[in-house]
């Protein structure tokens, strides 16, 4: 029953087009602007201080990307609310715990999956441009470029899976999306600009999406969490939200 469940979670994402769609514009929004932002830090890197030349190919696309994989994670779960097809999911898996366990697995795998591709892509043109600008690149076989490209990879699936459990918590997609824009948008990058110093220092340093995106540095910054650390901070808020979501999901009507 369970691989059924999960089966099921598949097929109901992958005949809707529009998910497929919005997946591979998630790629897109990460490779473009990502290979832009990189060929444009090439350009003026000499006066730049630390060049960490991996994270200018992540980076600058992510800001886009994330957004769209967050508010498809929503919907997974928000979706069959709106249609009051959420009924005939728990007639069919009556566990609930189950049919969101499904949910979860499938679209962290999904999310997990599009985010490596769209990393490495990002990173490998990135890299291109780099030098076609005069500035160093990276390479895989570097001290920590693998680690942080294929991390950026995790970090697409836990924001992803942090949208399916705001989608869970909240059931409205457009409710859920302003709060996953906030949380991964809007506080960590404006919040620290608006707050006071210490404040915001501590926003920059220990907000959960500022914190995982450390593990796509390759320079050591002493005043911010190491690459594991912050992921693992990432990972740990993502985990609670999920067990929020799961509680909540098992209690309450449909």
């Amino acid at each position: 029953m369970k691989a059924r469940a999960l089966r099921a979670e598949w097929t109901k994402f992958r005949t809707v087009p529009s998910n497929l769609v919005t997946l591979a514009a998630a790629v897109v929004l990460m490779v473009g602007p990502g290979t832009l932002t990189a060929y444009r830090a090439g350009e003026g890197h000499q006066g730049a201080g630390v060049f960490d030349a991996a994270n200018i190919s992540l980076y600058g696309g992510f800001l886009f990307a994330q957004i769209v994989v967050g508010s498809l994670g929503v919907m997974v779960a928000s979706s069959e609310y709106a249609t009051g097809m959420i009924r005939t999911s728990l007639t069919a898996v009556p566990r609930r715990a189950r049919l969101l366990a499904a949910k979860v697995t499938m679209f962290g795998a999904v999310a997990l999956a599009a985010g490596q591709v769209a990393s490495f892509a990002s990173f490998l043109l990135g890299q291109v441009v780099i030098a076609a600008a005069g500035a160093p690149a990276a390479t895989l076989g570097q001290p920590g470029v693998l680690r942080a490209v294929a991390g950026m990879g995790v970090v697409w699936a836990l924001v992803g899976l942090v949208g399916v459990a705001l989608g869970c918590l909240l059931r409205e997609t457009m409710i859920a999306t302003t709060v996953l824009v906030a949380i991964n948008f809007i506080i960590p990058i404006i919040g620290p600009r608006l707050l006071p110093e210490a404040a915001g220092a501590a926003v920059t340093t220990y907000w959960p999406i500022a914190a995982g995106l450390r593990i796509t540095t390759t320079v050591a910054d002493p005043a911010r969490l190491g690459p594991w650390a912050g992921l693992g901070l990432l990972a740990a808020f993502t985990a609670l939200l999920l067990a929020a979501a799961f509680a909540l999901f098992r209690t309450r009507d449909a």
